[in-house]
Parts: structure tokens; C-alpha cells; sequence
């Protein structure tokens, strides 16, 4: 009987650690997909404790409205610097999947998968 107690309540214990993670760790969110068409006003490496990136893309130059991206693939990384410089328009495909992690990205944002310049 005390074998089963002590085992009931190491499982308790597990599972308050777990739920504690997710909580402090996970952002959950509704998963979508798309693309969107701009320029690259800023990519930058943000946080505190867990370093992420974070690019941001105009529609149009001129416009005040800024979207805000998060980037795991250091190959893109470089790429969107690239035109970031160069002051190209490109498309940016993304994705946000159901459960974000904080070291993938500290707010609720889509990651950009891939990235191509807009041709003529």
C-alpha cells in the first residue's frame, strides 16, 4: 500500500513539473500558413535569456504598419539581411504551428520558412 501511495504521488509530481513547463515555456496559438509581399524593414536578434530572431516587413514602404516574423533557420537569417540591404521586395512564406516554443520565439508569431525576391 505505501509502494503505491509513493508511486501515485511521484506521478502527481511529474505531472506539476510538466504542466509548469508548457506554462512558463509554451505559447499556444492558432496555426496558419500564408505568404505575404513587402520589404524588409529590420532584421534583428532580440531577447534576454533566449535569443531569438525577429524580422520585420512592410507592405509598402511608405506604410506605418509593420509585421513582425520569427526566424529559425539561420540560413534565412543571412538571406533576409541580404535584401534587407539591398531594399528588395520579396515574399516571405511562413507558418505558425500550433504550439510555440519561447526559444523559437517570445510572442505570438508566424516563422518564416523560406523567402524569394519578387520578379518584374
Amino acid at each position: 500500500m505505501k509502494k503505491i501511495i509513493i508511486s501515485v504521488l511521484v506521478g502527481v509530481f511529474i505531472l506539476i513539473i510538466i504542466a509548469a513547463f508548457v506554462y512558463f515555456f509554451a505559447i499556444f496559438q492558432t496555426p496558419n500558413s500564408g505568404q505575404h509581399t513587402g520589404y524588409i524593414t529590420s532584421v534583428e536578434k532580440t531577447g534576454f535569456i533566449f535569443q531569438t530572431w525577429a524580422v520585420y516587413v512592410k507592405t509598402d514602404p511608405q506604410s506605418s504598419q509593420e509585421d513582425t516574423y520569427c526566424i529559425t533557420d539561420s540560413r534565412i537569417i543571412a538571406q533576409l539581411q541580404q535584401y534587407e540591404k539591398a531594399r528588395l521586395p520579396i515574399t516571405v512564406y511562413y507558418a505558425a504551428p500550433f504550439i510555440l516554443w519561447t526559444w523559437q520565439c517570445p510572442q505570438k508569431a508566424s516563422i518564416i520558412n523560406t523567402a524569394t525576391p519578387v520578379t518584374p
